[in-house]
């Protein structure tokens, strides 16, 4: 069975956290593409600084070096905000028994029963939760400890192997990097350059971005 990886994001901008946890993810379980899913219009977060083209830019630029990674503009592409579940469903009918694998912070599953349609994502994919060591120290909603019971799997090869329906949590690495810490530094004229790929530093410079 064919097996893709998909990690949405404002990327805003991307960083060495996004392109280590990644890496991690990949070596361990092997997908057949690893997609990076640019979202145009966030729901559940402040608007983007960069505009989308600039965003796509540094994400072609970060990625370009690692042939595993691949870059999916659809969410961008869409007028509407990014709704999660209608992404996943045009994955779905493109793919048909793909395996598909959504990744997310343990944060952001969390916050999970906010999004529009939730309880669809399960059906529509498998979910890879990071990061496993955090995810233990932070409250539960009763929601979330049900989807757990239902379809938590210490499987790795299930995301491979099974369409939709499991939720594997992974500890990725440690990578204390944030999107919005370094633009906050960057307005402060501090250093970021090992919080950023160095052609993504570059770039940001040239574009005089973040100021």
């Amino acid at each position: 069975m064919h097996s893709i990886a998909i990690l949405g994001g404002t990327f805003d901008p991307v960083h060495n956290g996004h392109i280590q946890t990644s890496l991690s993810i990949q070596s361990n379980f092997k997908f057949d593409d690893f997609y990076f899913l640019p979202c145009k219009a966030p729901t559940l977060k402040l608007p983007t600084c960069a505009r989308p083209v600039q965003r796509i830019e540094m994400l072609q630029i970060a990625i370009k070096h690692y042939p595993d990674f691949k870059l999916d503009l659809r969410e961008i592409r869409r007028d509407s905000p990014s709704y999660m579940v209608e992404t996943l469903a045009s994955f779905r009918e493109e793919m048909k028994n793909t395996a598909i694998t959504l990744i997310m912070g343990y944060d952001a599953f969390l916050s999970l029963p906010q999004w529009h349609q939730w309880h669809r994502i399960i059906e529509l994919a498998n979910l890879l939760v990071i990061n496993r060591s955090l995810f233990s120290k932070h409250p539960i909603p009763e929601a979330i400890k049900k989807l757990l019971i239902q379809h938590e799997t210490k499987r790795k090869t299930q995301l491979l192997t099974q369409p939709a329906g499991a939720v594997f949590l992974f500890n990725a690495g440690n990578y204390e990097i944030s999107s919005t810490h370094i633009r906050d530094d960057l307005k402060k004229n501090k250093s970021v350059e090992t919080r950023l790929p160095g052609e993504v530093y570059e770039y940001i410079k040239t574009q005089e971005l973040y100021q």
